[in-house]
C-alpha cells in the first residue's frame, strides 16, 4: 500500500510539473507573440506620425510639431484595428540641441495581458523640400489683382534642373492662389487673343492643351501672411544674412546675390522696395528677401527662393512699357495684392534651384519631410518597462 501511494504520489507530481511546463511554456509563448505584436504596433505608430506630419512638412520641429501636436495627433490613445485589444500614443520630443531641425518620436503600445513596448525613432528634416505652392505663389487671402501683358512670359510649374533640363520632382501648379476667388481672377486676367493668347503661358499642374487650360490651382494649406512672415524671421535670425539698404541698381551686379556654389540669403529692407533699372543686370542663388515692391526693368537672374513683402513688377508698374527680364529658377512667392507681370519673365519651378535655398537657410525655406535616422527598442515587459522613455 506505501509503495502505491508513493508512486502515485510521484506520478501526480510528474503529472503537475509536466501541466505546469506546459503552462509556462504557452504562457511565454504568449507573451512573445504579444510582446511582438505590441513593437509592431509601436512601429506603425512611429509610421502613422511621419504619415501626419509630413503630409504638411515641416518648417520647424519645435513649433510644428511639439507644439501643434495635440491638432496634430489628438489627445488620447489610439486603437490599432488590425489587431484588436492594442492601443498606441506617440509622443515629440525635441532635440535638446537642434529643437528646429531635429527631435525623437517616443510611441508607446500596450496590449492584452500587460504586454508593453516603446519604441524612439530619432528624427531629422529632410534638406530636400516637399514642394513650393507654385512656381509663382500669391500668398494672400485679400482680393488680388494678378496682371498680364504681353506674350512674353512663361510660368512653369513642372521641374526644372537650373540648366534647363528636366527635373525628376512631381509638377506643381504654375501660379497658385489661397482662394478660388483670387484663383479665378487670375485665370481671367489672361488675354485669349482670339487664338491661344496668354492661355498656354502658364503650365504645370493641370495644364491642358485640348481643352486649353492653364496651371492655376489653389494652395490653400501653403503657407499664409502670417506663417510666411514666421518663416522669414527665421532666417534673417539666422547666421550670414546679407543685408542691402540700396533701393535700385543700375548696373552690373553679376553674383552679387549668391553663386550656386556658395547660395546666400539676400534682403533688401529699403522701405522703398527694389528696383532693377534698364541698365541693371543682377543674378544670384540661394533665397531673396524684398521689403516692399520689387520691380524689375532690367535683368534678373536667380535661382533659389524669392520672396517679396509687397507686389513685383516685371516691365513699368504703369505698364506703359514692356520692359524688364527676369528668369527665376525655384518659386517667387509675392504677398501683396498685385502680380504684374510684363516683358520677358520666365519663372520655373526648380527642386534643384530650392535645394540650394535650403542650405543657407538656418531652417529650411519650405515644409520638408522629416527622416528616420535611427529605431531604438525600449524592449518588450509586462505591466510596465523601466529604463525607458
Amino acid at each position: 500500500m506505501a509503495i502505491a501511494l508513493f508512486t502515485l504520489m510521484v506520478f501526480i507530481v510528474l503529472a503537475a510539473t509536466s501541466s505546469l511546463i506546459a503552462s509556462s511554456d504557452v504562457r511565454a509563448t504568449r507573451d512573445a507573440r504579444g510582446g511582438s505584436q505590441a513593437h509592431f504596433v509601436a512601429e506603425a505608430a512611429i509610421a502613422e506620425a511621419l504619415q501626419r506630419v509630413n503630409a504638411p512638412g515641416v518648417v520647424n520641429f519645435q513649433n510644428d510639431v511639439v507644439g501643434q501636436w495635440a491638432a496634430l495627433w489628438g489627445t488620447s490613445t489610439h486603437a490599432f484595428g488590425p489587431v484588436s485589444g492594442y492601443t498606441y500614443t506617440v509622443t515629440p520630443v525635441p532635440s535638446a540641441t537642434n529643437s528646429a531641425n531635429a527631435g525623437q518620436f517616443i510611441a508607446t503600445a500596450d496590449g492584452r495581458e500587460g504586454v508593453h513596448n516603446v519604441v524612439v525613432a530619432n528624427v531629422l528634416r529632410s534638406v530636400i523640400p516637399l514642394a513650393a505652392p507654385g512656381a509663382i505663389y500669391l500668398a494672400t487671402d485679400q482680393q488680388t489683382n494678378a496682371t498680364f501683358k504681353g506674350d512674353s512670359f512663361l510660368i512653369d510649374g513642372n521641374d526644372h534642373n537650373m540648366d534647363g533640363s528636366s527635373g525628376s520632382a512631381p509638377p506643381v501648379p504654375g501660379l497658385s492662389t489661397r482662394n478660388d476667388a483670387n484663383r479665378l481672377e487670375a485665370l481671367n486676367s489672361l488675354n485669349t487673343g482670339g487664338q491661344t493668347g496668354e492661355l498656354d503661358n502658364i503650365r504645370g499642374l493641370g495644364f491642358s492643351l485640348s481643352p486649353l487650360t492653364p496651371s492655376i490651382l489653389t494652395s490653400p494649406a501653403a503657407p499664409n501672411i502670417v506663417q510666411m512672415n514666421n518663416m522669414i524671421d527665421q532666417w534673417l535670425n539666422g547666421p550670414g544674412v546679407v543685408t542691402k539698404t540700396e533701393n535700385s541698381v543700375n548696373s552690373s551686379c553679376k553674383d552679387c546675390l549668391g553663386t550656386t556654389s556658395a547660395p546666400q540669403i539676400t534682403h533688401f529692407v529699403n522701405a522703398d522696395g527694389y528696383t532693377i533699372k534698364a541698365n541693371g543686370n543682377v543674378s544670384g542663388a540661394g533665397i531673396m528677401i524684398v521689403e516692399g515692391d520689387l520691380t524689375i526693368q532690367g535683368s534678373l537672374g536667380f535661382d533659389g527662393l524669392v520672396v517679396v513683402r509687397g507686389r513685383t513688377y516685371v516691365g513699368d508698374p504703369s505698364l506703359t512699357q514692356a520692359t524688364g527680364d527676369a528668369t527665376v529658377y525655384g518659386s517667387l512667392w509675392t504677398q501683396d495684392i498685385n502680380l504684374i507681370v510684363g516683358g520677358s519673365a520666365i519663372i520655373k519651378y526648380s527642386s534643384q534651384a530650392l535645394a540650394l535655398a535650403g542650405q543657407v537657410a538656418p531652417n529650411n525655406p519650405l515644409p520638408s519631410p522629416l527622416q528616420v535616422l535611427s529605431l531604438a527598442d525600449c524592449g518588450l515587459a509586462r505591466g510596465g518597462n523601466t529604463g525607458c522613455p
